[in-house]
Protein backbone atom coordinates (compact mmCIF):
# COMPACT_ATOMS: atom_id res chain seq x y z
CA UNK A 1 0.00 0.00 0.00
CA UNK A 2 2.87 2.35 0.84
CA UNK A 3 4.45 1.67 -2.56
CA UNK A 4 1.16 2.31 -4.35
CA UNK A 5 0.75 5.60 -2.51
CA UNK A 6 4.26 6.64 -3.52
CA UNK A 7 3.53 5.84 -7.14
CA UNK A 8 0.38 7.96 -7.08
CA UNK A 9 2.28 10.81 -5.42
CA UNK A 10 5.01 10.56 -8.09
CA UNK A 11 2.47 10.76 -10.93
CA UNK A 12 0.82 13.79 -9.38
CA UNK A 13 4.22 15.41 -8.81
CA UNK A 14 5.22 14.89 -12.46
CA UNK A 15 1.99 16.55 -13.61
CA UNK A 16 2.55 19.39 -11.12
CA UNK A 17 6.08 19.99 -12.43
CA UNK A 18 4.85 19.88 -16.00
CA UNK A 19 2.29 22.62 -15.41
CA UNK A 20 4.78 24.71 -13.43
CA UNK A 21 7.13 24.49 -16.38
CA UNK A 22 4.38 25.51 -18.76
CA UNK A 23 4.00 28.77 -16.85
CA UNK A 24 7.42 29.83 -18.09
CA UNK A 25 6.02 30.01 -21.64
CA UNK A 26 4.87 33.31 -23.09
CA UNK A 27 1.29 32.11 -23.05
CA UNK A 28 -0.05 31.18 -19.64
CA UNK A 29 -1.85 27.93 -18.98
CA UNK A 30 -5.17 29.77 -18.91
CA UNK A 31 -4.60 31.28 -22.35
CA UNK A 32 -3.43 27.96 -23.80
CA UNK A 33 -6.48 26.22 -22.36
CA UNK A 34 -8.72 28.87 -23.95
CA UNK A 35 -6.99 28.22 -27.28
CA UNK A 36 -7.51 24.48 -26.90
CA UNK A 37 -11.23 24.93 -26.18
CA UNK A 38 -11.55 27.29 -29.14
CA UNK A 39 -9.85 24.83 -31.50
CA UNK A 40 -12.07 21.96 -30.30
CA UNK A 41 -15.19 24.05 -31.00
CA UNK A 42 -13.88 25.06 -34.43
CA UNK A 43 -13.12 21.45 -35.39
CA UNK A 44 -16.46 20.13 -34.12
CA UNK A 45 -18.31 23.18 -35.50
CA UNK A 46 -20.28 23.15 -32.26
CA UNK A 47 -19.96 25.64 -29.37
CA UNK A 48 -19.87 23.92 -25.99
CA UNK A 49 -22.58 25.82 -24.08
CA UNK A 50 -25.16 23.36 -22.75
CA UNK A 51 -25.19 19.98 -20.97
CA UNK A 52 -26.23 18.34 -24.23
CA UNK A 53 -23.16 19.80 -25.96
CA UNK A 54 -20.86 18.28 -23.33
CA UNK A 55 -22.64 14.93 -23.56
CA UNK A 56 -22.26 15.05 -27.35
CA UNK A 57 -18.50 15.69 -27.10
CA UNK A 58 -18.10 12.89 -24.55
CA UNK A 59 -19.86 10.53 -26.97
CA UNK A 60 -17.63 11.63 -29.89
CA UNK A 61 -14.53 11.03 -27.81
CA UNK A 62 -15.85 7.60 -26.89
CA UNK A 63 -16.26 6.76 -30.57
CA UNK A 64 -12.58 7.56 -31.00
CA UNK A 65 -11.60 5.16 -28.23
CA UNK A 66 -11.02 7.96 -25.71
CA UNK A 67 -12.73 8.20 -22.34
CA UNK A 68 -13.75 11.51 -20.77
CA UNK A 69 -16.77 12.06 -18.57
CA UNK A 70 -19.29 14.82 -19.16
CA UNK A 71 -18.45 16.33 -15.76
CA UNK A 72 -14.76 16.54 -16.69
CA UNK A 73 -15.58 18.32 -19.95
CA UNK A 74 -17.83 20.74 -18.08
CA UNK A 75 -14.96 21.61 -15.74
CA UNK A 76 -12.62 22.19 -18.68
CA UNK A 77 -15.12 24.64 -20.20
CA UNK A 78 -15.82 26.35 -16.88
CA UNK A 79 -19.47 25.33 -17.00
CA UNK A 80 -19.28 24.32 -13.35
CA UNK A 81 -17.30 26.00 -10.60
CA UNK A 82 -14.09 24.07 -10.05
CA UNK A 83 -10.81 25.62 -8.98
CA UNK A 84 -8.89 22.62 -10.31
CA UNK A 85 -6.22 22.46 -13.02
CA UNK A 86 -7.21 19.84 -15.64
CA UNK A 87 -5.07 16.72 -15.55
CA UNK A 88 -2.51 16.29 -18.29
CA UNK A 89 -4.33 13.16 -19.49
CA UNK A 90 -7.49 15.23 -20.03
CA UNK A 91 -5.62 17.83 -22.06
CA UNK A 92 -3.89 15.11 -24.09
CA UNK A 93 -7.26 13.64 -25.09
CA UNK A 94 -8.63 16.99 -26.22
CA UNK A 95 -5.44 17.73 -28.17
CA UNK A 96 -5.57 14.33 -29.89
CA UNK A 97 -9.17 14.94 -30.84
CA UNK A 98 -8.14 17.92 -32.98
CA UNK A 99 -5.19 16.19 -34.61
CA UNK A 100 -2.21 16.69 -32.30
CA UNK A 101 -0.05 14.01 -30.73
CA UNK A 102 -0.74 15.32 -27.22
CA UNK A 103 -1.18 18.57 -25.27
CA UNK A 104 2.53 19.40 -25.34
CA UNK A 105 2.49 19.00 -29.13
CA UNK A 106 -0.45 21.44 -29.26
CA UNK A 107 1.24 23.91 -26.90
CA UNK A 108 4.51 23.90 -28.82
CA UNK A 109 2.71 24.45 -32.11
CA UNK A 110 0.78 27.45 -30.79
CA UNK A 111 3.68 28.96 -28.88
CA UNK A 112 5.75 29.02 -32.07
CA UNK A 113 3.04 30.96 -33.91
CA UNK A 114 4.30 34.12 -32.21
CA UNK A 115 7.73 33.05 -31.02
CA UNK A 116 10.57 31.74 -33.15
CA UNK A 117 11.99 29.99 -30.07
CA UNK A 118 9.69 27.07 -29.19
CA UNK A 119 9.33 25.81 -25.64
CA UNK A 120 10.25 22.31 -26.81
CA UNK A 121 12.19 21.11 -29.86
CA UNK A 122 10.33 20.76 -33.14
CA UNK A 123 12.38 19.08 -35.83
CA UNK A 124 12.13 19.91 -39.51
CA UNK A 125 9.88 22.28 -41.41
CA UNK A 126 6.50 22.83 -39.78
CA UNK A 127 3.18 23.35 -41.57
CA UNK A 128 0.25 24.69 -39.55
CA UNK A 129 -2.89 24.32 -41.68
CA UNK A 130 -4.89 27.03 -39.90
CA UNK A 131 -2.10 29.54 -40.53
CA UNK A 132 -0.19 28.37 -43.60
CA UNK A 133 -2.93 27.03 -45.88
CA UNK A 134 -5.91 28.47 -47.72
CA UNK A 135 -9.07 26.47 -48.35
CA UNK A 136 -8.59 24.08 -51.30
CA UNK A 137 -4.80 24.14 -51.03
CA UNK A 138 -3.35 20.70 -51.63
CA UNK A 139 -0.53 18.94 -49.81
CA UNK A 140 1.36 15.91 -51.09
CA UNK A 141 2.49 13.51 -48.39
CA UNK A 142 5.05 10.75 -48.90
CA UNK A 143 6.47 8.19 -46.50
CA UNK A 144 8.16 4.80 -46.57
CA UNK A 145 7.74 2.31 -48.03
CA UNK A 146 6.50 4.03 -51.19
CA UNK A 147 3.38 5.69 -49.73
CA UNK A 148 1.93 8.71 -51.53
CA UNK A 149 -1.15 10.71 -50.56
CA UNK A 150 -2.55 14.03 -51.83
CA UNK A 151 -4.89 15.83 -49.45
CA UNK A 152 -6.97 19.00 -49.87
CA UNK A 153 -7.56 21.51 -47.10
CA UNK A 154 -11.21 22.13 -46.16
CA UNK A 155 -10.63 24.65 -43.37
CA UNK A 156 -10.80 24.28 -39.56
CA UNK A 157 -7.82 21.88 -39.70
CA UNK A 158 -9.84 19.37 -41.73
CA UNK A 159 -8.63 17.62 -44.90
CA UNK A 160 -10.06 15.32 -47.54
CA UNK A 161 -8.00 12.66 -49.32
CA UNK A 162 -7.90 13.17 -53.11
CA UNK A 163 -5.32 10.56 -54.13
CA UNK A 164 -3.69 7.69 -52.31
CA UNK A 165 -1.12 5.07 -53.29
CA UNK A 166 -0.24 2.05 -51.16
CA UNK A 167 -1.90 3.42 -48.01
CA UNK A 168 -5.06 2.61 -46.08
CA UNK A 169 -6.30 6.11 -46.78
CA UNK A 170 -8.84 6.27 -49.59
CA UNK A 171 -10.09 9.16 -51.77
CA UNK A 172 -13.00 10.82 -50.01
CA UNK A 173 -11.75 10.07 -46.49
CA UNK A 174 -11.73 13.13 -44.23
CA UNK A 175 -9.67 13.76 -41.11
CA UNK A 176 -8.42 16.45 -38.74
CA UNK A 177 -4.78 17.43 -38.42
CA UNK A 178 -3.44 20.43 -36.53
CA UNK A 179 0.21 20.35 -37.57
CA UNK A 180 2.46 18.64 -40.15
CA UNK A 181 6.18 18.37 -39.39
CA UNK A 182 8.77 17.32 -41.96
CA UNK A 183 10.48 14.09 -40.92
CA UNK A 184 8.06 13.38 -38.06
CA UNK A 185 5.11 11.03 -37.71
CA UNK A 186 1.81 12.55 -38.86
CA UNK A 187 -1.17 12.14 -36.55
CA UNK A 188 -4.61 12.06 -38.20
CA UNK A 189 -7.62 12.28 -35.95
CA UNK A 190 -11.30 11.73 -36.57
CA UNK A 191 -10.52 9.81 -39.76
CA UNK A 192 -13.86 9.13 -41.41
CA UNK A 193 -14.20 6.26 -43.87
CA UNK A 194 -17.56 5.37 -45.38
CA UNK A 195 -19.27 2.63 -43.41
CA UNK A 196 -16.86 2.76 -40.46
CA UNK A 197 -16.64 4.57 -37.15
CA UNK A 198 -14.21 7.51 -36.88
CA UNK A 199 -10.72 6.43 -35.92
CA UNK A 200 -7.13 7.64 -35.57
CA UNK A 201 -4.30 6.98 -38.03
CA UNK A 202 -0.56 7.57 -37.96
CA UNK A 203 1.46 8.11 -41.15
CA UNK A 204 5.20 7.58 -41.33
CA UNK A 205 5.70 5.35 -38.29
CA UNK A 206 9.14 4.24 -39.52
CA UNK A 207 10.94 7.42 -40.60
CA UNK A 208 8.34 10.16 -40.53
CA UNK A 209 6.67 11.87 -43.48
CA UNK A 210 7.71 14.35 -46.15
CA UNK A 211 5.33 16.98 -47.44
CA UNK A 212 5.05 19.42 -50.33
CA UNK A 213 2.42 22.15 -50.60
CA UNK A 214 0.89 22.23 -54.07
CA UNK A 215 -0.75 25.27 -55.63
CA UNK A 216 -4.53 25.32 -55.91
CA UNK A 217 -4.24 24.92 -59.66
CA UNK A 218 -1.93 21.93 -59.48
CA UNK A 219 -3.28 18.64 -60.83
CA UNK A 220 -3.43 16.30 -57.84
CA UNK A 221 -3.32 13.25 -60.14
CA UNK A 222 -0.09 14.33 -61.82
CA UNK A 223 3.00 12.30 -60.91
Amino acid sequence: MRCCGSAIFLCEWVEFCYFCGMKDNKKTDAVMMALLRERVEEVTKRPMKSPRDFEWLSERLGEMGESMSTSTIKRCWGYVDADVTPRLRTLDILARYIGYRDYEHFAVAHNTLEDDTPSAPVHGTTLRPSVDLDINDRVMLTWQPGRVCVIRYLGNEQFVVERSERTRLQPGNTFNCGIIIEGEQLYLHNLITEGRKPTNYVCGKLNGIHFKVLTQGCDANRQ
